[in-house]
């Protein structure tokens, strides 16, 4: 009898410590829930794809159509190969195509990839390596654009969401040094950007980040936040960001670039909706500790009360 009182001691115990725990693990697995990734491209293999060449994303939605002339050559990068950009060529990938004919009073659209028309808080990230900046405003890393109306006119494309290299002579009321990154985005109220204090290094890897959250917009070279000028609009922009038509990788950009994400850092979800999640699994888990340790020790309580008095 002591033996097995001994054990369910022992299993009470261990099932208390477990669901003192719960909470613990409970918000740790929530506060590891960065987003959702929306498009993860490697930049690692180029393959055929009926008339065009892409490039595959992961999450095997948002293929990238490797363009110009000549087409972005692999090469080694920071994780198995990589892209580089000359300046005239880059990755194209399709939100959502204008209807061209017939003509009508509003552009219609065919969506493609509505994923990527996130519309509050994101994440843009890649690693690149850059020998140069191309004589442009933005040599681009990552660009989302809109095209306004069905004339899909290059001079008529407007800049939604970026991350990029700032060059080139600046504009009036702009001050910036050459190789700041940028971070870009278009939102209901207006344009707004911030640019890094320095420029950026050439010849050697980087990670690269910009995000716009609760807090608002931030710049991160190999994971630490940089100091930061706000060239237009606010740091903390109101509003939905733009809707777009295309995103492009290295469209006016002499460099190598890898492993781009782009996150969804607010995905939409119903109101009142009630999370199933991968949380869910621990909350059953929690739920069914708590029920057995009140099991056993109403068990540990009647044995107790029946044991033999020695």
């Amino acid at each position: 009898m002591a033996s097995k009182n001994i054990k369910i001691k022992l299993a009470i115990f261990c099932l208390l410590a477990a669901s003192l725990l719960s909470p613990i693990v409970l918000s740790t697995a929530s506060a590891q829930f960065g987003g959702v990734t929306v498009g993860y491209w490697p930049l690692d293999k180029t393959q055929s794809n009926d008339a065009t060449i892409v490039t595959p994303d992961v999450t095997g939605v948002n293929f990238g159509i490797v363009g110009g002339h000549p087409e972005p050559q692999l090469v080694d990068g920071k994780f198995d190969k990589a892209l580089t950009f000359d300046g005239d060529n880059l990755v194209y990938v399709p939100i959502k195509f204008i209807v061209g004919f017939p003509p009508t009073p509003k552009p219609i659209y065919i969506p493609v990839s509505p994923n990527l028309d996130i519309q509050k808080y994101v994440s843009i990230q890649a690693w690149i390596n850059v020998p140069s900046l191309k004589d442009a405003t933005y040599n681009n890393i990552v660009v989302k654009a809109d095209h306004p109306d069905q004339e899909c006119d290059w001079r008529n494309t407007v800049r939604v969401l970026g991350l990029a290299l700032r060059a080139g002579a600046p504009e009036v009321g702009e001050e910036y040094v050459q190789g700041a990154l940028s971070g870009y985005v278009l939102t209901e109220n207006g344009v707004n950007e911030i640019v890094t204090t320095q420029p950026v290094p050439f010849n050697q890897w980087l990670h690269v980040e910009f995000t716009r959250t609760t807090t608002g917009m931030h710049l991160y070279v190999d994971g630490e936040e940089k100091a930061v000028n706000v060239l237009h609009g606010s740091r903390t922009p109101q509003g939905n960001i733009v809707n777009g038509t295309e995103l492009y990788f290295g469209h006016d950009s002499l460099a190598t670039i890898d492993e781009v994400k782009i996150q969804d850092l607010e995905p939409p979800v119903a109101e009142n909706a009630f999370d199933i999640g991968p949380n869910m699994v621990i909350v059953i888990i929690a739920v069914s500790l708590i029920f057995a340790v009140a099991w056993l020790l109403r068990r540990a309580i009647q044995l107790w009360i029946i044991r033999p008095k020695i």
